[in-house]
């Protein structure tokens, strides 16, 4: 495949990214707490699939880069994501410890983080960005300032209401303006996630979208 602009805009990214957010809702989550460890384990393997599915099309297309949290350009095949690339290897100590989704787990949220998955266009149009020194990934002026804002970059879905009133972006500059509202609605349709913003004409709706916030600057090298 070639020519996708997000990973989110995808068939298959869209699936994978539902079948993730009804493990965040407290109506599904309780449904959980009845099932056996093999009951679990087969719910997760029907997630497994739609994320290899998701991660698998997004390699295919020959135009994919991850950015780290730390606000890092890196290639998929960088040892680094590894961890979030394989995604048997993400859904591992789930399978090992189902109970972890009944509650069970030292994590406040036990499943496994999906990479922000970008194309070159994407990478190229960010206002800022710092190219991985282990993987190296070819793309020309990485830093484009001696001194600039440092991003932390985050799905949608990981909103919180610590969140409100800060200002965010999209990961091309596009500006959304300060949080003011997510909710997440059960329609007959499915779960229905928004996330309203300032300045923004329509909420974002799509719990994988990714977006960035500005936590500094710093002198560059």
């Amino acid at each position: 495949m070639s020519g996708l602009t997000s990973p989110a805009d995808s068939e298959a990214g869209q699936a994978a990214a539902a079948a993730r957010t009804m493990y965040k809702q407290e109506d599904y989550a309780r449904t959980l707490q009845a099932l056996s460890h093999d009951e679990l384990r087969e719910r997760m393997k029907e997630t497994l699939a739609l994320e290899k599915a998701a991660m698998q099309e997004w390699l295919d297309s020959g135009d994919c880069y991850i950015i780290s949290l730390a606000g890092k350009v890196h290639v998929p095949t960088c040892d680094s994501m590894r961890r979030f690339v394989d995604r048997d290897s993400a859904w591992s100590t789930n399978f090992s410890f189902p109970q972890r989704l009944q509650g069970d787990s030292p994590d406040e949220d036990p499943i496994p983080a999906w990479p922000i998955l970008k194309t070159r266009a994407q990478i190229e149009a960010m206002p800022r960005r710092t190219a991985c020194p282990l993987c190296s990934p070819d793309l020309p002026h990485l830093d484009k300032a001696r001194r600039a804002i440092t991003w932390t970059f985050l799905p949608a879905r990981s909103l919180k209401s610590k969140h409100f009133g800060t200002e965010f972006r999209l990961p091309d500059g596009t500006l959304l303006g300060a949080l003011t509202r997510i909710s997440t609605v059960e329609t007959i349709d499915g779960l229905l996630y928004s996330a309203e913003f300032e300045f923004a004409e329509t909420p974002v709706t799509n719990p994988e979208t990714d977006l960035m916030y500005e936590t500094g600057t710093r002198a560059l090298a």
